[in-house]
């Protein structure tokens, strides 16, 4: 693939590519409880802390991994700089302020290049200001228009058009895009395209342009674009860590490209580590890449303990989180709850991963802490009904029924049709605060709602034989004219119909009893 030609050699030899597997011959581990708990304690105070990047430097890296401090120090710096907002670039431009929006710009542009805390402040700021969206159009133009020699107004537009490109085109396969999105692709890759080299033309230093332009070769301008892009990028800033992402994501396979021009690129990078500590992220690119990460059936000790040979050194909030869904996905919250940590770490806005780590946590005695976060998340989003729901789990795993009912039923106020909710409601009545007759109105909702469910009428028998109450063989006759359909419903009739008897012996005992006494 010609677009890593000056970065990878032509031809890779059998003698050369086994040294390039990065896991070669490598073993990992799972994390112990005692190391998960160590680390949860750490993170908790850690937490604690108000100031973002205080809060990120003082986190604790994974148990048991190498991390280089001076790289895990320089992405939080990354992660947590001050960035300018899109809404108060449009405030000025829509006040004629065009040109301290450029000054602003160009600040950045001197602060990225100069100063080691400041890498990344102008590509992060494009990343964050230019999504594609529709809504920011008209800014940009008219940024154009009141700058007309503004080399970053021309780039931030081409930026846009770049992810409005990748919007239209979608996420599914070439074969499965219908030709309007690919049509609709090209003709903004085009715009993207003319308005970058002019961008460019003007400034060759503008970072983000070159990286929207690799990703625009990629895409559909093809490998020569791409190529020309990423030599000119390289040259204006040689440890520049957008370039190099970008170019790390042309040269995964799917793209075309190999393992071995991933690990060439990245160690290239290397070479500019002492410039750019946040490099050092992407050695971390192919191995991630070689365990198939992004859509891992991960299910053996052994796979899953590969995740600490991979993240042994610091890697980006993307990768982290990819990992905490993978081992979520395979039933392993101890890896689960630290990748998930990490991954909020360096990005405390990821809202999903955060109810995913909520819940995670109950796993390992900080259900409190899961309240507590639950709670911080309905805060900020009272319509949402996944805290209220976590957090109603997470009073039930701290023994506090009534709370965790409470916030049941506002979730199912919130969402009437969550069923997995009515459910949770029912059992915990049931099983764990015995409040039976909260349980038995809560199942005769879950019957009445999904009377083609088989749990409703498991749960009766189950109140029925606990509590105890009448009715249990006439609940086993209907589960089993119903829903005797398969070997999972077939053991819940049998726990029924044992428990039945049970019931049926006791009850024969207590009659002797009551006969011999009286006899």
């Amino acid at each position: 693939m010609s677009h890593i030609a000056d970065l990878v050699p032509k031809t890779i030899s059998a003698q050369q590519e086994a040294p390039l597997r990065a896991l070669a011959g490598k073993h990992g581990h799972l994390f112990s409880n005692a190391e998960v708990y160590a680390f949860l304690a750490a993170a908790k105070q850690a937490e604690k802390i108000k100031d973002p990047l205080q809060r990120c430097l003082a986190y604790p890296d994974p148990p048991g991994s190498h991390w280089s401090h001076a790289a895990a120090n320089a992405y939080c710096q990354y992660r947590m700089q001050h960035l300018m907002p899109f809404a108060e670039l449009r405030s000025l431009i829509q006040n004629g302020q065009a040109a301290e929006v450029d000054r602003r710009f160009a600040q950045m542009l001197d602060a990225q290049s100069t100063q080691l805390n400041a890498r990344g402040l102008l590509d992060r700021t494009f990343e964050l200001d230019f999504d594609g969206s529709f809504d920011i159009r008209p800014t940009l133009d008219a940024w154009k228009r009141d700058s007309p020699k503004s080399a970053f107004a021309y780039a931030a537009s081409g930026y846009a058009y770049r992810e409005m490109a990748a919007q239209a085109r979608g996420g599914a396969y070439m074969a499965d895009t219908p030709a309007s999105n690919v049509e609709s692709m090209d003709r903004l890759l085009q715009q993207a395209d003319t308005d970058l080299r002019h961008a460019i033309e003007l400034n060759p230093r503008i970072t983000p342009a070159y990286v929207a332009m690799i990703d625009a070769g990629t895409m559909s301008l093809g490998d020569a674009y791409a190529d020309e892009a990423s030599r000119r990028g390289l040259a204006a800033d040689p440890a520049n860590f957008g370039i190099y992402d970008s170019l790390l994501w042309r040269a995964l396979p799917r793209w075309g490209g190999s393992l071995e021009a991933m690990t060439q690129l990245a160690s290239n990078a290397q070479a500019h580590a002492k410039e750019n500590p946040i490099l050092t992220l992407l050695s971390t690119k192919e191995p991630a890449e070689e365990i198939n990460l992004d859509d891992c059936d991960c299910h053996t000790a052994a796979q899953l303990a590969m995740y600490t040979v991979v993240f042994d050194q610091v890697s980006t909030a993307q990768l982290l989180l990819s990992a905490g869904h993978a081992a979520e996905s395979s039933h392993h919250p101890e890896l689960a709850v630290v990748y998930f940590s990490e991954a909020l770490r360096f990005d405390p806005d990821l809202a999903d991963e955060r109810l995913h780590r909520i819940y995670e946590l109950n796993n390992f005695d900080e259900s409190q802490w899961a309240v507590d976060e639950a709670s911080s998340m309905m805060q900020a989003a009272p319509q949402d009904e996944a805290p209220v729901k976590l957090r109603g789990y997470s009073y039930e795993a701290l023994g506090d029924y009534k709370h965790a009912g409470q916030d049941f039923e506002k979730a199912l106020s919130l969402n009437p049709d969550d069923e997995s909710v009515l459910m949770e409601l029912g059992s915990m009545y049931a099983h764990w605060s015995h409040e039976w007759d909260k349980a038995w109105d809560t199942d005769n909702r879950i019957i009445k709602a999904y009377p083609n469910e088989s749990y409703g009428w498991y749960l009766r028998g189950e109140i029925q034989k606990n509590q105890p109450r009448a009715g249990l063989q006439e609940t086993i006759d209907y589960f089993a004219a119903h829903f005797d359909t398969n070997p999972q419903a077939h053991k819940m009739l049998l726990q029924m119909r044992a428990a039945l008897a049970l019931q049926s012996r006791s009850v024969s005992q207590r009659s002797e009893m009551k006969s011999t006494t009286h006899d």
